[in-house]
């Protein structure tokens, strides 16, 4: 007995000293940056940005009409406020309303860089649950509010912004920079950036990175850091819809079956949402704590650097917050249910629709063997609906394009740690896919939980203080692709 206490003893020894030692070796990646001085960017920067809320570019849903007369207006506006970028660089036109401007570098053997934002937005909702018009671009002395001040004009105009500046210095990059504006982002971009993206690989351009719109310099976001956190996205989930169908013999409500239409799809209803897939720790979430985890306290720090053991405890963290979830697994979620037409009839079909966000490492096959398995009833059909995407290809992190990106962050936010991850939502970035192997999801805005809630939601506003930083990123940016 002593003898198997002494080994087990040994056993826990040997156990803890390789945590220790991993933990130990577990340095940050961080880069090392001094802040920078940047230009100053004042009031005729944050009146543009004001004027260009202004415009209702909205995007409702594709194939309805759009407003031309505010598209059309906020493209003058444009051709007005930046004078420069219409006379020096090459202006192209796609889909009446979506821009690519090319700013000719000095080296051609370099790679181009492609920024990307996008000039709609999403309807205002409720007007009059708004503190100020939502298309008012009001200036407050604090912050300029409106629809699309986060999402996405203020990349847009930061980067124009940035661009007008360096022209007017007279500033010329080694590598060729493109900017590319779709205009219907919101309703997926088919008639935009798609149309861009199509354009740029026929004419054979290999970009050294992308760089669209995404996440953002976090305040208060990640757990157990008490310091900004700005994310890059390098890949996005996939995302698919499955229509259930069950049909079966209806009749009247006085003498029912055993089972019908409605019941067997309540079933396979409950049986997908009780068993979805299984939590998984997928490339962007293995790289957003080897970012992370070095910055944590010592606990986290040790577990995290201690993934071979601890992966079912960091699996059941991840699992217990509904955002944190769907970073480690494929997400399910039934969002149209249809049946029934009278309260005493039967219904002889019952439909349903599931929604699924895609995990990277995974593919819409694998959701359709899975939900076979699970329901295990022939009476289910199932179809996917139009509009799937598979997982983007994951980016990566150990090349110049990522480290550029990280290293202009740290000057431009010197208190924010810098990590990579996924993307939940979808942006147009993934259409640029065909034209680099590195695309990555920043905007440099500094945003809570409630300025989140803002986008999409009411009082969407940007702070003049954290806007004109962010012309700052794209100004210090463009000039660190050149070394």
């Amino acid at each position: 007995m002593k003898r198997v206490f002494r080994i087990l003893l040994g056993l826990i020894i040997v156990l803890l000293i390789i945590i220790s030692i991993k933990t130990i070796t577990f340095k940050s990646l961080q880069i090392k940056s001094e802040p920078v001085t940047l230009p100053v960017f004042g009031n005729e920067s944050f009146e543009n940005f004001s004027r260009a809320i202004t415009f209702p570019t909205i995007s409702n849903e594709i194939n309805l009409p759009i407003d031309t007369v505010a598209f059309n207006g906020y493209l003058n506006f444009l051709v007005e406020a930046y004078p420069l970028i219409h006379s020096k660089l090459k202006k192209e036109t796609f889909s009446v309303f979506s821009l690519l401007y090319t700013w000719e570098g000095k080296n051609t053997a370099l790679k181009p860089v492609i920024l990307t934002a996008h000039l709609d937005v999403v309807p205002e909702g409720e007007t009059d649950a708004w503190t100020l018009p939502p298309f008012s671009g009001e200036n407050d002395g604090t912050y300029i509010w409106g629809r699309g001040t986060l999402d996405d004009k203020a990349s847009m105009i930061s980067i124009l912004e940035a661009v007008e500046r360096l022209l007017a210095e007279d500033y010329q990059p080694e590598r060729t920079i493109y900017l590319a504006f779709g205009h219907d982002e919101e309703i997926n971009g088919l008639r935009g950036a798609a149309v861009i993206a199509a354009a740029l690989k026929e004419r054979g351009v290999e970009a050294e990175f992308v760089l669209d719109e995404g996440y953002a310099v976090t305040v208060g976001m990640v757990p157990m850091i008490n310091r900004p956190v700005a994310l890059i996205g390098t890949s996005e989930k996939g995302y698919l819809s499955v229509r259930l169908t069950v049909e079966m013999e209806g009749g009247h409500s006085a003498y029912p079956e055993k089972e019908a239409a409605i019941t067997v799809l309540t079933e396979a209803l409950n049986k997908i949402v009780d068993n979805q897939m299984d939590a998984k720790i997928s490339e962007p979430l293995n790289d957003f704590m080897r970012y992370i985890g070095p910055e944590m306290p010592l606990y986290a720090k040790a577990i995290f650097a201690n993934k071979w053991l601890f992966k079912p405890v960091i699996l059941n963290i991840y699992q217990g917050a509904k955002t944190s979830n769907a970073l480690v697994r494929t997400t399910t979620a039934p969002t149209i249910v249809k049946a029934g037409v009278k309260d005493n009839v039967i219904p002889t079909k019952a439909e349903a629709v599931v929604n699924f966000r895609i995990l990277p490492g995974e593919l819409s096959s694998d959701v359709m063997e899975h939900l076979k398995a699970v329901i295990s009833d022939e009476r289910v059909r199932l179809s996917m609906l139009e509009g799937f995407n598979e997982p983007s290809p994951v980016s990566p992190v150990n090349v110049s394009g990522f480290e550029t990106i990280h290293k202009t962050i740290r000057q431009v936010y010197p208190d924010a740690f810098v990590a990579p991850t996924m993307m939940l939502a979808a942006s147009d970035s993934r259409k640029y896919i065909e034209s680099s192997k590195n695309i990555y999801n920043f905007a440099p805005m500094i945003i809570t939980s409630e300025d989140l809630s803002r986008t999409h939601g009411l009082n969407e506003r940007n702070k003049i203080e954290d806007f004109l930083q962010g012309i700052g990123f794209y100004y210090l940016l463009i000039k660190n692709c050149n070394l």
